[in-house]
């Protein structure tokens, strides 16, 4: 099942992160309660907020980034963006969609709707790209943030989530994956870019516009874009594994 969680900042822009619930009977349970609204909290790199809705599932207390998940005595929904762990057992749901630094944008006391989307809602563009993309196995949804319509998605294989979002422009698909590093301007940085570039990818090396180096692809139509989706997945997991090892 998907889930939108519509965030509302303090000067009333609209941002919206969407989920995928993994554990079938959970997510029924929880659309049978939607939509709910609620307040955002922050703490270190996840967000989380109450829903009032009891689940009961099994629960550990080490979570994955990108991981959405449940916190019992809360009765509420979490998001982890970053490695951050939780201070009790969380009931692990599925995982939130798009690069994971959306989430660090989120500000504390900010009102929250939680329903599930309906593809009708967004153009039928999105929807045709949206049906192409999930028939080839990742998951993705259409979503708006701060007025702009993209695609959001993860690959969870390999008991990885990489995220990625794909925007829609009238020259072609731009697609642009979760975060590698922050740009610092360092020597390790350019080192780094050096080396991803040279020995590890086909894809293009790039900077997103909050500054954090990336992996990003252009197709320039619908045939073109799963083979390029593929591929930046595939690159990013090689540079996982390979700075693994370098540490």
């Amino acid at each position: 099942m998907y889930l939108r969680i519509t965030f509302s900042s303090k000067n009333g822009e609209s941002m919206e992160i969407l989920g995928h619930i993994s554990q079938e009977d959970l997510g029924d349970i929880l659309s049978k309660h939607l939509p709910v609204s609620s307040v955002a909290e922050r703490w270190k790199e996840e967000i989380y907020f109450s829903t009032g809705i009891e689940l009961s599932g099994p629960t550990t207390s080490r979570i994955v980034a990108g991981s959405l998940a449940y916190w019992p005595p809360g009765k509420a929904l979490c998001l982890f963006a970053g490695p951050n762990q939780p201070y009790g057992p969380v009931i692990p749901l599925g995982w939130f969609l798009g690069p994971k630094h959306y989430v660090l944008q989120i500000e504390n006391g900010s009102e929250v709707k939680v329903d599930v989307p309906r593809d009708e809602e967004y153009p039928p563009d999105m929807q045709k790209l949206v049906k192409l993309i999930r028939e080839s196995g990742y998951l993705v949804a259409p979503r708006n943030w701060r007025d702009v319509v993209s695609i959001v998605g993860a690959s969870t294989k390999r008991d990885t989530r990489i995220g990625f979002e794909i925007f829609v422009e009238k020259f072609g698909y731009i697609i642009e994956s979760d975060p590698i590093f922050k740009r610092d301007f360092s020597a390790i940085d350019e080192a780094l870019q050096l080396r991803i570039r040279a020995h590890l990818i086909k894809s293009r090396l790039d900077i997103n516009e909050e500054g954090f180096v990336i992996l990003s692809e252009y197709a320039s139509n619908e045939n073109d874009l799963i083979d390029k989706l593929n591929r930046l997945i595939t690159d990013y997991q090689k540079v996982l594994d390979v700075l693994s090892l370098v540490s």
